[in-house]
């Protein structure tokens, strides 16, 4: 994740598969409620929106310290919203 283009792609990666696993767990399960398994489905998809625009807009331009500091910032929270979402995902079963 050494570019811009490079996180871009790992969060299009991230959160197609979390689209998937979502899908593939309510197609698996018992309990087919499809108002939460849509529910969660815009939500992955509003929030893998969100982070890209802010992955293509950065603070601080010109401060390397900056740059590096919110793109830190911005990985650790799209790893806890993977998590966050991942165990919504699993509560669709």
């Amino acid at each position: 994740m050494a570019t811009r283009r490079g996180l871009k792609k790992d969060l299009n990666l991230i959160y197609s598969d979390l689209l998937l696993e979502a899908l593939y767990t309510y197609r698996a399960s018992d309990n087919k409620d499809e108002k939460k398994v849509s529910e969660l489905c815009n939500k992955i998809s509003d929030h893998h929106a969100d982070f890209i625009s802010r992955a293509s807009h950065t603070d601080g331009k010109g401060n390397k310290k900056i740059v590096k500091a919110y793109y830190k910032n911005l990985w650790d929270e799209v790893l806890k919203d993977v998590m966050a979402l991942g165990d919504e995902t699993l509560k669709l079963k």
